[in-house]
């Protein structure tokens, strides 16, 4: 039997459809002031004795000393960024209601939106225009400012332009790019940073885009550094002589304030836990977000009260209710045979069959996301992982979902890559954001550093046949170009195969262990562009294999004709009668780059996913038209398309199952 006809798809992503009840807190939900007020509220503005914040996506108004909120809007665009008039009548914000993101004012108490910029480009649209119309706060003569993704450069810098309520086209600021901003209180200056990175999720970060406060005078055009830190200072808030702003020079963002008259700076708040985030100037008080909640800090005293708010809401989305979740797969697994494929969905691990059973949901968790199903070798259990304690462990429970589940490997803060199964099922490797590669001893928890990369994560992992060896990417320590590396359980030694001159990805080792498949990009397929006058490179990448011993035999040895001799046979026939040896994997690190050849009869490509099978190959191959699931031969030297609009899939531990989502 080839081996192209034992990879036989078993069941599209596509084509698999769950429905499953979703039991999660019933609506109707009012969080009171008792238990410490709502949480996740958002973008804040105070003026006097109000405050209006955002909440599920819609704009919101509650007494500055807390108690019961009431909402102002109610579409199902989301609106952003509101601010306060200075006479305390309007409320500026921006808006999803026609599509892409607009300006609009709104009576403080309620009342009909009032459109007023217009300015519409398809690519500024969310998501992709998702910082677009961010309302810096109002002048004192009652125009509004706002932070547009405007330059003649590019759709993600942004600047600065005055929105007249009254009517009219916006007016740009003389400052060609700026973030966050403020005007002094006679209008006559303005404190900005020059990037934005507040809509990001970057931490402590210290590099080309760190912020910094500025002013700039708009009549001499005089512009005045006033911060040097090489974190994050951002949200100049000018009241009297004083900029208030935050930074994370202490570690976590916290309120500070610059005296212009002195030039010196001092912090203002301590918070340790959560970032001050969004702070907002009213004319005696700061409001702010931290930890989901809003304080206001007392400018007179400098004295911080949070602001415990109630929320009345229905919030339809937590009422129970039947999910498709056809479309929200995120990963899966076959089963070996391939009579069960198991699926992440919604942050549950169902198993589903190949033709004849229930769906079975294994885990029934509200509230706790599971991740990343991978079956183990035997069958019997699956491994995966779960924050149900707050980070990410890793678990282990019986495919049927009979009984408890097991951790494996305590959570840790950082996040996990996909585990992988041993072939003995004895261990589980994975990756993780702090750079390293470990396995964990699924019986005794034992768990063993395997290696650490100093550039980037180590998320590619595949082990060998005889579970003694394992194959990853790594950088070159000294090129540091993308590599591979191999680490033998047996010595505990790691070790970086090749030169380090190529850009090698993606190795796995072949189903007898005797070979390592891997892609790498070494053509140079020169192009001149269309749209520019520039040569670019494409269709880089082959698939490449190396004999793992040097004493190997060639992978594709030259064709010769020779003279059969007679009893030949009967002697093949003798040695295919002889048990089949259970794979035994040995790796000479020497000399690794020249015994590397590339795939025949496969032109340079786009090509990723490699996933071997008896005697050949399954690979992703990339181009014009829908990606393909391929099967490279290696007797006869040629691949063969399995499946048509493939953008993921997973193979059965025996290898003759295969699993795919196809758009088809």
């Amino acid at each position: 039997m080839s081996v192209f006809s034992r990879v036989a798809p078993m069941a599209s992503f596509g084509r698999t459809v769950l429905l499953l009840a979703v039991s999660v807190a019933a609506g109707l939900t009012q969080v009171s002031a008792d238990d410490g007020g709502a949480r996740l509220l958002r973008y804040p503005s105070i003026h006097d004795d109000f405050v209006v914040f955002v909440y599920a996506g819609d704009i919101w108004r509650a007494p500055v000393e807390g108690g019961q909120a009431w909402r102002l809007t109610s579409h199902n665009g989301v609106e952003l960024t509101p601010k306060i008039s200075p006479d305390g009548h309007w409320v500026a914000y921006s808006a999803e209601y026609s599509g892409g993101r607009q300006v609009y004012v709104i009576p403080a108490s309620g009342g009909e939106p009032k459109q007023l910029t217009f300015y519409n480009d398809v690519g500024l649209m969310p998501p992709r225009g998702g910082f677009d119309y961010w309302i810096q706060g109002w002048r004192a003569d009652g125009k509004i400012l706002v932070r547009m993704n405007r330059t003649p450069w590019g759709r993600r810098p942004g600047r600065l332009f005055v929105v007249d309520p009254a009517g009219g086209l916006e007016q740009p600021l003389p400052i060609p790019v700026a973030g966050s901003a403020s005007y002094s209180p006679d209008a006559s200056r303005v404190a900005y940073t020059y990037f934005d990175r507040e809509f990001r999720t970057w931490k402590r970060y210290q590099g080309g885009r760190n912020q910094d406060i500025w002013t700039l005078d708009l009549e001499s055009m005089e512009s005045r550094r006033l911060t040097d830190w090489a974190g994050s200072d951002n949200f100049p808030m000018w009241h009297e002589e004083t900029i208030y702003f935050t930074s994370d020079r202490e570690h976590t963002l916290n309120l500070f304030a610059h005296d212009l008259a002195t030039d010196t700076t001092r912090q203002v708040t301590n918070f340790d836990e959560y970032d001050v985030l969004w702070p907002s100037l009213g004319s005696d008080a700061i409001v702010f977000m931290n930890g989901g909640w809003i304080y206001r800090l007392d400018l007179a005293t400098e004295e911080v009260a949070k602001i415990p708010l109630t929320i009345g809401n229905d919030l339809p989305a937590t009422v129970p209710h039947w999910e498709d979740v056809d479309d929200n797969i995120a990963a899966a697994d076959l089963a070996p045979g391939g009579k069960r494929a198991v699926f992440e969905a919604r942050g549950d691990l169902f198993t589903v069959p190949a033709k004849d059973g229930a769906t079975r949901n294994l885990t029934r968790t509200q509230g706790v996301r599971e991740s990343e199903p991978a079956w183990s070798p035997d069958g019997r259990w699956i491994a995966y992982y779960s924050d149900a304690e707050g980070e990410m462990g890793l678990m282990v429970r019986s495919q049927d979902g009979s009984g408890e589940p097991r951790v494996v490997a305590a959570g840790a803060p950082e996040w996990r890559y996909p585990a992988r199964w041993s072939p003995d099922g004895d261990k589980l490797a994975f990756g993780n954001s702090n750079h390293e590669l470990l396995f964990v001893d699924v019986d005794g928890g034992e768990l063993t550093r395997v290696d650490a990369d100093t550039q980037g994560d180590i998320d590619t992992y595949s082990w060998s046949p005889d579970s003694r060896w394992l194959v990853y990417e790594k950088s070159h320590p000294e090129t540091r170009l993308p590599s591979l590396a191999v680490y033998s359980l047996e010595t505990g030694q790691a070790e970086i195969l090749g030169d380090g001159l190529t850009f090698d990805f993606g190795p796995v080792f072949s189903a007898d262990g005797d070979y390592l498949f891997f892609l790498s990009n070494r053509d140079y397929n020169l192009n001149f562009s269309d749209f520019e006058f520039n040569f670019v490179y494409d269709d880089a990448t082959r698939i490449y294999a190396a004999p793992l011993d040097s004493g190997a035999e060639p992978l594709f040895p030259l064709a010769s004709d020779e003279v059969e001799i007679d009893g030949d046979d009967d002697e093949e026939d003798d040695d295919a009668d002889d048990e089949e040896a259970e794979p035994s994997v040995s790796v000479t690190v020497a000399g690794f780059a020249a015994r590397v050849v590339a795939l025949p009869g496969l032109e340079a490509g786009n090509y990723g996913g490699l996933s071997p099978v008896e005697g050949g190959v399954l690979f992703l191959q990339f181009g014009d038209g829908e990606p393909a699931l391929m099967h490279y031969d290696l007797e006869e030297r040629e691949a063969e398309e399995i499946a048509s609009a493939v953008e993921q899939y997973a193979v059965g531990a025996n290898g003759e199952h295969v699993l795919y989502r196809s758009g088809d």
